[in-house]
């Protein structure tokens, strides 16, 4: 499938700040699953962009915005190819032993231990007490975790944030895609098995935001995709962009600012099947709105002075800029 992706990222601001520092994870990989046949990035106010790896190999695009400024525009657009392999059959033949050695690889041990989102909680205690213990194969494991996932959560929009973890999304009962994947997460690992978070994008009618999901780890099939919010094994619907131990690995934006304002954050997204690479997906005149802007969400809050920064920041008046949801 050939899909035009765009996503525009708009942060407006009552009164001037300057000095950002900030960084997006949007550009898709090319890997077994999909290519990577263009991406484009256009920030304004401009700024020169440097490109490297994090940790989890995701690729971060990083700018300084250093002139005073009341509103940021960054709108990325790729084209990209996907040619996933069925999910399946790769889980079907796999017994389900975390303790075999398959499921020891030193890759994937690293993605069975707690992290900042997906930690020990009593809520997450009581919900895996709950799970009898799967049995069979991986795909039998997987589709009795999806199940409890949606069994235990409602999807919500604006009832968690893209903070929250997991253990206050079971309290609430629920949440948007990223909880679900949070919850899902969880699971796995309680039950021994090594999966991580994936941020990226959906070609389905009506969305409008970034995508989460997970990857199961297969031992000798390798990464599995599951989508636990919508209880199935991924198809070439999904782009794929970073990956990561929770959220708080991949999140589409992140950064500080000087100023003292208060901060809206704007986000569209719009998915596209193409028939081919056109001469000029990427392109968009100077100061014009993209077509798809009308279709959008809004996550605005109230900063006081010190909200979530160190108390460093604090003292220097930078800020920390509002992270997107996934839904």
């Amino acid at each position: 499938m050939l899909l035009r992706v765009q996503h525009e990222t708009r942060l407006t601001y009552t009164n001037e700040v300057s000095e950002t520092v900030f960084e997006i994870r949007m550009g898709p990989p090319s890997e077994d699953d999909q290519t990577c046949l263009g991406y484009r990035l256009r920030i304004n106010p401009s700024a020169p962009v440097t490109v490297y790896q994090d940790g989890f190999s995701n690729r971060v695009d990083l700018f300084n915005v250093y002139r005073p400024y009341r509103e940021l525009l960054i709108r990325a657009t790729s084209v990209v190819r996907t040619h996933r392999a069925a999910g399946e059959p790769r889980l079907a033949e796999i017994p389900f032993d975390p303790e075999a050695e398959e499921f020891q690889a030193v890759e994937a041990l690293e993605y069975r231990l707690p992290s900042k989102l997906v930690n020990p909680s009593p809520e997450m205690t009581a919900f895996l007490e709950a799970i009898p213990r799967p049995t069979g194969t991986l795909l039998d494991a997987v589709s009795q975790l999806m199940d409890a996932t949606r069994a235990r959560l409602i999807y919500e929009k604006k009832v968690t944030s893209a903070r929250t973890p997991v253990g206050e999304a079971l309290a609430l009962g629920r949440g948007v895609c990223q909880d679900f994947a949070h919850l899902f997460l969880g699971a796995c690992r309680g039950f021994g098995l090594a999966a991580r978070y994936v941020s990226g994008y959906i070609h389905e009618p009506g969305e409008i935001a970034t995508h989460a999901w997970c990857q199961i780890w297969a031992g000798r099939n390798g990464w599995v995709d599951v989508d636990p919010t919508r209880g199935h094994i991924v198809d070439d619907g999904y782009v794929r962009i970073a990956l990561g131990r929770d959220y708080l690995d991949v999140p589409p934006n992140r950064g500080i600012y000087r100023g003292r304002a208060e901060e809206s954050i704007n986000v569209a997204v719009k998915v596209e099947p193409i028939s081919r690479v056109p001469t000029d997906w990427g392109e968009w005149s100077e100061g014009s709105e993209a077509p798809w802007s009308a279709a959008s969400w809004i996550q605005s809050g109230r900063q006081s002075p010190r909200g979530r920064m160190s108390q460093m920041q604090s003292q220097s008046n930078f800020r920390q800029q509002q992270g997107q949801q996934q839904q």
